[in-house]
């Protein structure tokens, strides 16, 4: 999210407010209807407040009985203090209440949508910053958008209701004080603009500040500075950016103090007349009473703070529309990986017929690739890094379409099949693998926990050879992983999550397996004791294997080489030692690298 404060057009900025206001009436329809209720009582409460006080004043103006002030002092009494219960439930008790019901409706909504959108998204940058920031700040965004909705209902109400009394008094100076609360209106404007062209200006500074801040204040840098004399080059860069601030700082108050000038001149020549006039109608026509003249010095003081803060309100709406539109966006999203509509019962094969795939960047990640895997084979994919190996089971999953060619299941084109059959066939070992905040049940399952799967749990905890661990865990398979939730939970290593994350493809009875460097973060010994895990838990099953390490490779049916998004070499381990290809170099140069460290 960039710190540029942008602008959008009125017409866009209503659309895009409009359609925060729905949002929360769809969700909290009481929320919205009181906020909308709470802004046109509080503005009443202006006009209401001013007419009797007046009232009082206007009755010991008259000479009116003590009995008579009496009972108009208990009307307000009683008002003022209807109001102030009215005001103290909706803040206390309704507003709280609702709010969290919307806020839970809302993100709910958001983990809806996020699970509904394609992975496609997340490589585009701008949409994830865009996503994250709107989940991040969605609840506050539309509940500060709904409250600046409701306070310009507040100020327009509240002027008009105090600019009726005033009118009620005297037509001209209701005339005179709407007046000059459009010049402070106008000069409003005028200051928020100076505003907004400096802190244009002043971002770049602001952005630099707060990489100093970081430079000195975290640990990535905190060796390099103890080492280097990196610092000092950052503190004369943070002094001269001081001095850039200063200097900016300096221009832009001249002209505030200018006009800070002219806004006292326009309130004192405003107050003068409004005091002046009145007074000359209370003292020599004697067309008015105390009450009159009490409204008019008060009508002008808050029916010019109203103007201000509605500008001020409106202007809000700028910014909170930027917001809306990244929310109403990320909301009407549609998937592109739409769903089938045909049942897979079974998993018989899969094949790749001229499969081209690129990610956006208009460099193909596969290009023309071929291949066909039976049910019961065990594959591998081999290759350096980007050579295509992981796109290819993505789109095994669907969770991306080809760009080119076709991927069929069972002799039929995998769009055809309903998305959640198909991916409940296929189990997968991410080479990003995560543990989630939650038991180690939880995390095997990635589902709920019920005793009746405990022995379920711990043979893939077994098989995946966690299990010496398991046994000095505080709680075995209810212990909290992490500590995002609880300050006690454990933090395993990286080997041991990897463990937890294939036991998750054990846990279940997936017809396709999709290993993606299984045992990157495992020793030999452990990588030997997976391999023997791999073969009880998947014996007539496809196993798809992606891997570095070519000493898997050796016992699968099939390996496919894959070097720059195409298949050069395939066969089985001895069939490409034979051939004498890129295979064989990789693997030679594997071996050595094993041969050198057991010398060692």
């Amino acid at each position: 999210m960039s710190n540029k404060r942008e602008k959008v057009k009125f017409s866009q900025s209503v659309k895009n407010n409009s359609f925060i206001i729905k949002t929360v009436f769809k969700s909290s329809p009481g929320l919205c209807i009181m906020r909308i209720i709470m802004g046109v009582i509080t503005g009443l409460n202006h006009g209401v407040t001013v007419y009797l006080i007046s009232e009082i004043l206007n009755s010991l103006d008259r000479g009116d009985t003590f009995e008579t002030i009496l009972w108009k002092t208990v009307i307000m009494a009683a008002y003022m203090l209807a109001y102030q219960l009215f005001y103290s439930w909706h803040w206390k008790i309704y507003y709280p209440m609702h709010k969290l019901d919307f806020i839970r409706k809302l993100h709910k909504r958001f983990f809806i949508k996020a699970n509904e959108i394609d992975l496609a998204r997340y490589d585009t940058p701008e949409f994830y910053n865009d996503f994250i920031y709107s989940m991040e700040n969605s609840d506050k965004s539309i509940l500060r958008t709904l409250d600046t909705f409701s306070d310009i209902i507040r100020c327009l109400v509240a002027s008009v209701s105090v600019f009726g009394v005033v009118l009620s008094v005297d037509p001209i100076i209701s005339v005179v004080i709407l007046g000059f609360s459009i010049i402070t209106m106008i000069m409003n404007i005028i200051q928020n603009n100076i505003y907004y062209k400096y802190e244009l200006v002043s971002n770049v500074i602001w952005r630099k500040d707060w990489y100093f801040q970081r430079f000195f204040s975290l640990s990535d840098y905190a060796k390099e500075i103890r080492l280097t004399k990196v610092s000092q080059n950052m503190k004369n860069e943070f002094e001269k950016n001081k001095d850039e601030e200063k200097k900016i700082t300096v221009k832009r108050q001249k002209e505030l103090l200018f006009l800070q000038i002219m806004f006292s001149l326009i309130h004192i020549a405003e107050d003068l007349f409004v005091i002046l006039y009145m007074a000359y109608h209370l003292m020599e026509t004697k067309t008015i009473l105390v009450g009159g003249f009490a409204i008019a010095i008060t009508a002008a003081n808050k029916v010019r703070g109203m103007f201000s803060e509605l500008q001020w309100r409106l202007s809000d709406i700028n910014q909170t529309s930027l917001f809306a539109d990244k929310v109403r966006k990320f909301l009407s999203l549609e998937s592109e990986i739409v769903s089938g509509d045909k049942e897979l019962h079974s998993f018989e094969s899969i094949e790749f017929k001229n499969v081209s795939f690129e990610y956006g960047d208009g460099k193909k990640a596969l290009d023309n690739v071929s291949f066909k895997v039976e049910q019961g084979d065990r594959i591998a994919f081999v290759g350096y890094n980007g050579a295509g190996k992981t796109t290819v089971t993505k789109l095994m999953m669907r969770l991306y379409d080809a760009t080119e060619g076709e991927i069929l299941v069972n002799g039929i084109n995998i769009k055809e099949y309903r998305l959640d059959m198909l991916r409940e066939k296929i189990g997968a070992v991410f080479q990003d693998y995560k543990v989630f905040a939650a038991t180690v049940a939880e995390n095997v399952l990635a589902d709920k926990y019920t005793p009746d799967k405990e022995q379920v749990v711990l043979d893939a905890l077994e098989d995946s050879t966690f299990g010496d661990k398991l046994n000095h865990l505080p709680n075995g398979i209810n212990t909290e992983l992490t500590r995002e939730f609880y300050n006690d939970g454990t933090e395993l290593s990286g080997g041991e999550n990897q463990k937890i994350a294939i036991a998750r493809v054990f846990a279940h009875n997936n017809e396709l397996i999709i290993m993606d460097e299984p045992s990157s973060a495992l020793d030999p010994i452990a990588e030997y004791n997976l391999n023997v895990g791999i073969d009880k838990n998947a014996r007539g099953k496809t196993v798809v294997f992606i891997t570095h390490r070519l000493s898997t490779t050796r016992h699968v049916d099939k390996i496919y080489m894959f070097e720059n998004g195409k298949i050069i070499e395939s066969g089985s381990h001895d069939e490409l030692i034979s051939s004498n290809g890129k295979y064989a170099d990789m693997f030679e140069l594997q071996a050595k690298k094993y041969l050198s460290s057991s010398e060692s």
